[in-house]
């Protein structure tokens, strides 16, 4: 049966340890958040924040090459290219080490317009964002060469060691406690990597870097573009009601990353993977391709709902017992996790699109998106619906990304197939149950009535595939 063989399987251990240490990392991540702002208090807690913000966005000053770089790697060695495939990796090094001096030049650079601890600050930001693009280039290129050890021993420094950090110094140091934290880790990983990556040669293909950059920076615009969609129910939410509402929010987005971080594990390793079994040529058999891609999505979306619908129950029990404070948060969370997996579910198509080099449809998508979203936002907020109203935006926001990506794969994959019957085949069953929870939670329903529901119709609709899957080897 598929679940003795997914509990007896290398892989399915691979990913169960992966997990667990993501695990670890969230809780370690939300003791932190608890540290930091008791310790710091409101104001200072707020200048963290956007020092954050800003690190964020130095994330995507690589121009996108660490992102091609997955790509151009499996498929150099999936054709035997070994050495093309060797100076994609010595090439990205390389250029990491050009930003790096980028970076730390823009760093002094503002010296000269900000003073006192806000400068210092900047400065320490800029040097982090060095470390952090090394960091990715690691977590990718382990990845890539299927050493998941490695990829947990650096979520383990990542996290452990600089919440011990904070712990022992933020009493004495503040915001430089966290920003020194999180410098020493990332030095410390910095020199991790080194030390395991391998015989590395500074050097830069300019073929290589040429093609890194035709395909990164489009991937780049679409990691930006989706990281504004995934913010802008925070901006709204700061913009048109309270700093309350954005943390109920928050605490319901950490909540929700929480729950998933099992599926999320999975398609993380396994991105390689699909990347090389996602690339096609002018012979594939289209229909046969469609098929295997609506199986692999199947898992997605069955094992998805199950965590879903586990969270949703437990999320109740485990906040009036916890954090009472953040009942609120309960209905928000319901809604929210249901947007965020239907994201997954289309995981396959962006991988497909990703993989033969049409990520600039990806981008006019998330124009699409962003517009809908900001609009959904507003009607929602005009009536009244308050935190509820910008989570259910979000949401629906989230189904047509969702969808639209599938449109955009039938286009490219150029298969002779109904679009709508298409569509309604993979994206009814989810669209249902995640009506019928945002109905539910609309009408405030009680605990137990709303349980009841909830496990009635997942039944309903996922039984025979919950079983057949079950059944396969």
């Amino acid at each position: 049966m598929l679940l003795r063989n997914i509990l007896h399987n290398d892989n399915f251990k691979v990913v169960f340890r992966y997990s667990s240490i993501k695990y670890v990392a969230l809780v370690i991540g939300l003791v932190k958040g608890i540290v930091n702002a008791a310790s710091l208090g409101p104001e200072l807690f707020g200048i963290l924040g956007n020092l954050i913000l800003v690190l964020s966005y130095l994330a995507y000053t690589n121009l996108g090459i660490v992102y091609s770089m997955n790509r151009e790697y499996v498929l150099y060695e999936s054709k035997g290219e070994e050495i093309r495939a060797e100076n994609v990796i010595n090439t990205t090094f390389t250029a990491l080490i050009i930003l790096s001096t980028f970076l730390i030049l823009t760093g002094v650079s503002t010296t000269f317009f900000y003073k006192g601890d806000l400068r210092n600050y900047l400065v320490l930001i800029f040097i982090i964002a060095i470390f952090e693009q090394y960091r990715s280039f690691y977590m990718n290129y382990f990845r890539l060469t299927n050493d998941f050890k490695k990829i947990n021993n650096i979520e383990i420094i990542n996290s452990i060691f600089s919440f011990v950090l904070i712990v022992i110094l933020i009493k004495y140091f503040a915001i430089y406690a966290v920003l020194i934290a999180m410098l020493i880790s990332g030095c410390i990983i910095f020199f991790y990597g080194i030390k395991h990556l391998g015989k590395i040669k500074f050097s830069i293909d300019r073929q290589v870097i040429k093609d890194l950059l035709v395909v990164g920076f489009p991937l780049l615009i679409y990691n930006l573009g989706f990281y504004i969609i995934t913010t802008i129910d925070r901006v709204m939410t700061i913009k048109f009601l309270d700093y309350k509402d954005l943390g109920y929010l928050t605490f319901s987005n950490q909540i929700a990353g929480g729950t998933l971080v099992f599926i999320t594990s999975v398609l993380f390793l396994y991105y390689p993977k699909a990347i090389k079994m996602l690339n096609v040529d002018s012979n594939v058999n289209t229909r046969i391709f469609l098929r295997r891609t609506e199986k692999y999505t199947k898992y997605v979306e069955v094992f998805g709902v199950v965590l879903c619908v586990t969270g949703v129950i437990l999320i109740e029990p485990f906040v009036d017992v916890l954090v009472p404070s953040y009942d609120i948060s309960i209905n928000i969370y319901r809604i929210l996790i249901f947007g965020t997996i239907v994201n997954q579910i289309a995981y396959f198509f962006n991988v497909f699109i990703v993989s033969n080099k049409k990520q600039i449809y990806l981008i006019y998508i998330q124009i699409i998106i962003i517009s809908l979203s900001i609009i959904f936002n507003f009607v929602f907020i005009k009536i009244g619906m308050g935190i509820i109203g910008i989570v259910l935006a979000t949401s629906i926001s989230n189904v047509i990304y969702s969808i639209l990506q599938l449109v955009v794969y039938l286009k490219i994959l150029k298969v002779e197939i109904n679009y709508i019957r298409t569509i309604t085949r993979v994206y009814l069953k989810f669209n249902l149950i995640m009506a019928v929870n945002a109905i539910l939670v609309l009408f405030n329903t009680s605990f137990m009535l709303y349980s009841l529901i909830i496990i009635l119709i997942t039944i309903i609709l996922y039984y025979k595939d919950f079983r057949k899957m079950l059944k396969e080897k």
